[in-house]
């Protein structure tokens, strides 16, 4: 028995050192919400990059750098790949998510939660946030309030567009309703949101919605809704 598990360990290593690379299997694990990137475009950019690769021993594969290189997509968040015992390449990625979609002077983009800019996809329009108006060249605060409309099912379901005033106020256009809610500053934006979300739900009757054009969430501790003779 002393003797059997080194000879075994030694055949175990001599045959991975002769596995041969005989395929690349890609899997993009979020492509049922998002599709910027397929894993057929991948498989495509790993074989032009690295032509000898089909062929080749496992062995002398350099794994970081080809992760390195897929990662490099503007599209992908991460990427893992490890090989089989079979001779297959194992590329595994994750792409970035969107949360707003920017229209601004110098053309448009997506940012995700980190504010990463990702580029539009002729192949994939994702659906969420709009922003447009004046897009402030530091879009921390914009990449902040997005979030928290984001991560509340209730108002992504909810909002629809944020846009920019001159004076730095931001104002929220929902999905259905006539009316323009005007959060002012981008600050205390949780308590602010929790005021409207009072207002939804115990503030006004439904059938008085189409009577309001604005509602104002600018001032501390206030909700004012104008009507629209006096908007």
């Amino acid at each position: 028995m002393l003797g059997y598990f080194p000879v075994m360990l030694a055949f175990v290593s001599a045959s991975n050192r002769a596995v041969i690379c005989s395929d690349v299997r890609v899997v993009v694990r979020d492509s049922l919400e998002t599709g910027f990137i397929t894993a057929a475009e991948i498989r495509r950019s790993i074989l032009n990059q690295y032509p000898d690769l089909l062929g080749s021993r496992m062995q002398g594969l350099n794994m970081n750098e080809m992760e390195a290189f897929v990662s490099k997509s503007s599209f992908v968040r991460n990427c893992q790949i490890f090989n089989s015992p079979s001779g297959v390449l194992n590329v595994v990625v994750k792409q970035h998510q969107p949360i707003l979609r920017v229209f601004a002077s110098d053309g448009t983009y997506y940012l995700d939660e980190s504010g990463r800019k990702i580029p539009v996809s002729k192949r994939f329009s994702a659906r969420v946030l709009v922003a447009n108006g004046n897009i402030p060249a530091d879009r921390t605060d914009l990449v902040r309030v997005a979030g928290l409309i984001d991560s509340d099912p209730f108002w992504k379901a909810q909002m629809e567009q944020i846009y920019i005033r001159r004076n730095n106020d931001y104002v929220l256009v929902p999905r259905v309703g006539d009316q323009l809610i005007l959060l002012g500053k981008p600050e205390k934006v949780e308590e602010k949101l929790r005021n409207l979300r009072a207002l939804y739900d115990r503030g006004l009757d439904p059938r008085e919605w189409n009577n309001y054009q604005l509602i104002n969430l600018k001032y501390e501790g206030q909700v004012i809704c104008s009507r629209k003779r006096d908007f």
